[in-house]
């Protein structure tokens, strides 16, 4: 699979748990798409490494995702 084919599956499995925590409402795939490129983006690029605790982990978020009011 090609990195951009896999940024977009990966990018569609975040969309798709916004759209079933929100109760699936419908007409809002374009707004969850466009939170779910944010989430991807922050988590894409934000890895603390911890030489001690081996390989990259991902960084806790400090504020809430970026769709939350």
């Amino acid at each position: 699979m090609q990195q951009d084919d896999k940024t977009r599956h990966e990018i569609r499995k975040i969309a798709y748990a916004l759209w079933i925590e929100e109760g699936r409402p419908e007409g809002r795939d374009r707004e969850h798409w466009e939170a779910a490129k944010e989430i991807w983006a922050f988590r894409s690029h934000n890895h603390v490494i911890d030489e001690s605790d081996g390989p990259a982990t991902e960084a806790k978020p400090r504020r809430s995702r970026p769709d939350a009011a």
